[in-house]
């Protein structure tokens, strides 16, 4: 039996690989029909939590403020990291504004660059007067930090060294604040899944 050939090629070769580029042809319809392309929500970092308002503080002292054994809100502070006392506890704020203090929740355990991305770049990143850091604190329940172990934080940026740096404030197992401050971008730590950030 002698099969016709076209073009140089049995005709069953040539229908075997026509209905091979019908089948890649079905399979790519298939991805762009049902295959959901990511939109930007889906890939969201920051969910809004809260809006704060806090009133104008005239003068704000932070080595009085911050003091171990201080009660802020309800709670001790038992703990001061060594790079908040260098950069932060000698701060004296004056006529610091009244604000409504944005709040956020990270949905994703995510570092530094990609939360300033989120914001819109380090320009946009809103950051806080270190009085706004002790009014939330001083809030306690009634506020929208978090008060079980889990992390507040806010950027700041330092008078020392005029480098931004991430304020970080949390409770500790005894119920008891503690508060430190990391170099941002911090090279290794990256922020957990639902800690929460604020600026105004």
């Amino acid at each position: 039996m002698r099969l016709e050939v076209v073009d140089g090629q049995p005709l069953t070769r040539r229908v075997r690989k026509m209905l091979q580029l019908i089948s890649a042809f079905i399979w790519l319809a298939w991805l762009v029909i049902f295959v959901t392309v990511p939109t930007e929500a889906e890939f969201k970092l920051l969910n809004p939590y809260s809006q704060t308002k806090v009133a104008r503080i005239e003068k704000f002292v932070a080595a009085d403020a911050f003091k171990e054994g201080n009660r802020i809100g309800g709670h001790t502070l038992t703990a001061i990291g060594w790079n908040f006392r260098d950069h932060f506890l000698a701060v004296v704020e004056q006529n610091v504004p009244e604000a409504t203090l944005k709040g956020w929740t990270l949905l994703y355990t995510a570092g530094d660059t990609s939360i300033i991305e989120a914001l819109g770049g380090e320009q946009k990143t809103p950051v806080s007067f270190l009085g706004y850091v002790y009014r939330l604190m001083e809030m306690g329940e009634n506020g929208p930090s978090h008060v079980d172990w889990q992390s507040n934080f806010a950027y700041v940026r330092s008078p020392i060294d005029h480098k931004l740096w991430a304020i970080h404030w949390s409770m500790n197992s005894e119920n008891e604040w503690t508060i430190g401050a990391v170099l941002v971008p911090h090279p290794v730590i990256d922020w957990p899944s639902d800690s929460r950030l604020f600026g105004g």
